[in-house]
C-alpha cells in the first residue's frame, strides 16, 4: 500500500466548491480593467457598480472546460526536452522547484545581505546539478536590473540551467524580451508554442483584480505565455481566519483568473499557486510557516486533484538562521504536501520568502529522498517477507547457539538499497561520536558548504549555444539592456 493522506471528504470539497461558485455570482469580483470588464459582459457576467463582476456558474463551467490541461498533463519546459516538468497523473514523484530570492544568507557567518549576481549563478548551478530539485524559479527584484528585471533574471537562470525557468513578472513591459530569448531557445516562435514560456503573477485579495493583475493577464494571452495565477489571502487579514472559508475564497479567487485568461486566450494552459498565509495576531505578522500552513498543507493535494488544475505549493519558512526552527518549518511544510498527493512545491528558503541559502538546498535534498521513499511505501510479497532467507540464517548454529547474520546474504545485497536508499555522498552524518570528532566535528552546515564548493568546483552547467549568445546580444541592444 502507497502512503496518502486525505483529510476531506468528498462531500465537503463539494460543499467548499459550490461556496466558491456563490462567492463568484453573489459576492463578485472588482476587475480594474474596462477592456476586461466589457470582454466579461460579452461571455455572460454581470457587471454592477464599482466594477465589481459577477461570474455565473455557467461561465465558469464553460472556461474550465476550454483549460487544456484540466485532467491532462501540464509541461513547465526547460532548455534541455528531458528535464521537462510534466505535471499530470502518470508523474513518478512530486516535483521540487527552488526559488532565487531577493536577498542572500551565509550559512557559516550568519551574514545577510542582497543578492548579488554571482550568488544567482551559484544557487542554479547547485540547483542544476541536484537531481531532486526539477526547476527554478526568480524573483528578486534586483535594483540594478530596474524595470527589466524579469529578463535579467530570466538570461541569469538559463545560462546556469537546462531545467524548466519559470519568472515572476510585475512588469509587462519585461515580457517582450523574455519571449525573444524564450522563443530562440525553443528554435522559434512555432516551437515556443509548442514548449511555452511560464510566467507567474499575483491576485489582490479579497476578489480583486487591480491594474497590474489585468495587465499581466492580458500580456500572457497576447503571446501565449503559461500564466501561474497565485494568489494570497492571509487568514485572518484579507481572508477568512477559518481553512474551509478560506479555501474557498482562493478557490473563488483563482477560477476568477482562469476565466479571464480562456477568454482572452481561449485553450491557454493555466498553473495555479496557493500560498496558505495567517496573520499573526500576537506580532502582527503575516506567516508562512505557521501550524495553520501544516494543516493546509494536508488538503492541497485533494484541491489539485479536486480542481483538475495543477498547483504549485510554496514553502516558506519563518525562520531567519539556518536552525531547528528552519528545519521544523520545513519539514512540517513539505511532508504533509508530499503525502497529500501535491504535484509540486517551490521552496523559498528561509525569511518568508525573503532569502536563500546554498546549503538549504543539500538539506531539501536530503528530504526530498526521504519523503519519495515514503511515498513508495512498503512492498509485501514472497521475497520481501523473507521466510526462507530468515530460516536460512536462523538455521546456522554453532556452540548450540544460532550464529548467522544477514550481513552476508545476496537478500540483503539486493534490497538493502531499494529500501533503505543509502548514499555515498551524504551530508547527513550517521558516524558514531568518536568519528565525527575525528572528522572534525563539524555541523551540518559546515559540511554541507564543504559539498557546495565540491559541486560548484567540478558541475559545469551546459552553455548556451554560438547562436543563442548572439541572439542575447540582439536582445541587449535593442531593449538596452547592459550585459550581465
Amino acid at each position: 500500500m502507497k502512503a496518502k493522506l486525505e483529510v476531506l471528504s468528498k462531500d465537503e470539497l463539494d460543499t467548499i466548491y459550490q461556496t466558491a461558485l456563490k462567492i463568484l455570482e453573489k459576492i463578485g469580483v472588482s476587475i480594474e480593467d474596462e477592456e476586461i470588464i466589457k470582454l466579461l459582459e460579452k461571455n455572460g457576467c454581470k457587471a454592477g457598480s464599482n466594477k465589481i463582476v459577477y461570474f455565473p456558474e455557467k461561465v465558469i463551467d464553460r472556461c474550465l472546460k476550454s483549460t487544456p490541461n484540466r485532467k491532462g498533463e501540464t509541461t513547465l519546459c526547460g532548455r534541455d526536452p528531458l528535464k521537462d516538468v510534466v505535471m499530470g497523473d502518470d508523474q513518478k514523484y512530486p516535483y521540487v522547484i527552488s526559488h532565487v530570492l531577493m536577498n542572500y544568507f551565509e550559512g557559516l557567518t550568519d551574514t545577510y545581505r542582497t543578492i548579488t549576481k554571482e550568488d544567482i549563478r551559484k544557487f542554479v548551478t547547485i540547483s542544476d546539478y541536484l537531481d531532486t530539485i526539477d526547476g527554478i524559479w526568480m524573483c528578486t527584484l534586483m535594483p540594478d536590473f530596474k524595470e527589466m528585471y524579469t529578463y535579467c533574471e530570466y538570461e541569469l537562470a538559463v545560462r546556469s540551467t537546462t531545467k524548466p525557468v519559470c519568472v515572476s513578472s510585475f512588469e509587462p513591459s519585461a515580457i517582450p524580451p523574455v519571449y525573444d530569448l524564450a522563443a530562440a531557445l525553443a528554435g522559434g516562435e512555432e516551437e515556443l508554442k509548442k514548449r511555452p514560456l511560464t510566467v507567474a503573477f499575483c491576485e489582490i485579495s479579497p476578489l480583486t483584480w487591480n491594474k497590474y493583475g489585468c495587465a499581466m493577464l492580458k500580456a500572457t494571452a497576447r503571446w501565449g505565455i503559461q500564466p501561474v495565477i497565485t494568489v494570497e489571502t492571509p487568514m485572518g487579514d484579507t481572508g477568512p481566519a477559518t481553512f474551509a472559508g478560506n479555501i474557498a475564497q482562493k478557490i473563488a479567487e483563482l477560477l476568477s483568473g482562469l476565466v479571464i485568461v480562456q477568454l482572452l486566450k481561449e485553450g491557454l494552459p493555466v498553473f495555479f499557486v496557493v500560498p496558505l498565509e495567517v496573520f499573526d495576531m500576537r506580532t502582527a505578522q503575516i506567516c508562512l510557516a505557521s501550524r495553520g500552513d501544516y494543516v493546509w498543507a494536508c488538503a492541497v493535494g485533494q484541491l489539485e486533484d479536486y480542481l483538475g488544475i495543477p498547483i504549485i505549493s510554496p514553502i516558506s519558512p519563518d525562520s531567519k538562521l539556518l536552525d531547528m526552527q528552519e528545519a521544523y518549518e520545513l519539514s512540517f511544510s513539505l511532508i504533509p504536501r508530499i503525502l497529500g498527493g501535491n504535484k509540486a512545491t517551490v521552496i523559498h528558503g528561509l525569511d518568508q520568502t525573503h532569502a536563500i541559502n546554498n546549503e538549504l538546498l543539500l538539506l531539501m535534498d536530503e528530504m526530498m529522498i526521504s519523503v519519495r521513499r515514503m511515498l513508495e511505501g512498503i512492498d509485501v510479497n514472497e521475497e520481501t517477507l523473507a521466510f526462507n532467507v530468515l530460516e536460512e540464517v536462523a538455521g546456522k548454529i554453532e556452540n548450540d547457539r544460532r550464529s548467522g547474520h544477514f550481513l552476508n546474504q545476496r537478500h540483503t545485497l539486493n534490497w538493502y538499497v531499494r529500501e533503505h536508499r543509502p548514499r555515498r555522498d551524504a551530508v547527513i552524518d550517521k558516524y558514531r561520536r568518536e568519528k565525527w570528532i575525528e572528522n572534525g566535528s563539524k555541523s551540518f552546515v559546515e559540511r554541507a558548504h564543504e559539498k557546495i564548493l565540491e559541486i560548484l568546483k567540478n558541475h559545469k552547467p551546459e552553455p548556451l549555444s554560438k547562436e543563442i549568445e548572439s541572439t542575447i546580444n540582439a536582445i541587449h541592444k535593442k531593449y538596452n539592456i547592459p550585459d550581465l
